[in-house]
């Protein structure tokens, strides 16, 4: 790909502290969280005609830990394809060149709130129960593949206004 149109392709944006360059087909992203990882915004893709969530992982390159545990998420998150894990709809760099190479985008779907945000809530038995079979089934999913979360915890479950669930960073 000729360079020039590779460089139309992207624009930056100011992101709290964080600059995200992203592909054009993003747009309208606002700050929705961060952690140890990276920063996560919400957008909506314009190819997909939905919102999404992208996430900017922290210096993924910074030494040998760093570019491991990226390289797991990733893995991970491409491989593992169920219903209540997140699923990833696109990755991506806007660097050039493998020396240029520093930044790594995830694209996810995007849910209402969090774990901790819905146990504020006053739900019913049946909501309760109904989201912790998912919680459940999303585990039992990753263990039959092998996998263990290491790091299961509220703000790590994701949840739509329509009771489905999803876990977040399967690693």
């Amino acid at each position: 790909m000729n360079r020039n149109k590779r460089e139309k392709e992207y624009y930056s944006i100011e992101v709290g502290d964080s600059t995200f360059t992203v592909l054009k087909r993003y747009q309208n992203l606002r700050p929705i969280g961060s952690g140890a990882q990276g920063i996560v915004c919400s957008a909506y893709d314009h190819n997909l005609e939905r919102n999404v969530a992208i996430k900017k992982l922290s210096r993924p390159f910074q030494n040998q830990t760093h570019a491991k545990r990226a390289f797991r998420e990733l893995v991970l998150m491409k491989c593992v394809n169920h219903k209540n894990i997140i699923g990833l709809l696109n990755v991506f760099t806007p660097q050039k060149t493998l020396e240029e190479f520093q930044d790594v985008y995830l694209v996810m779907e995007l849910m209402d709130a969090n774990l901790c945000q819905v146990i504020q809530m006053e739900l019913d038995h049946e909501r309760l129960s109904y989201l912790l079979y998912q919680m459940l089934c999303g585990i039992k999913h990753l263990h039959a593949a092998g996998i263990i979360h290491r790091d299961l915890k509220p703000s790590n479950i994701v949840v739509k206004s329509d009771c489905t669930l999803k876990i977040l960073d399967p690693v």
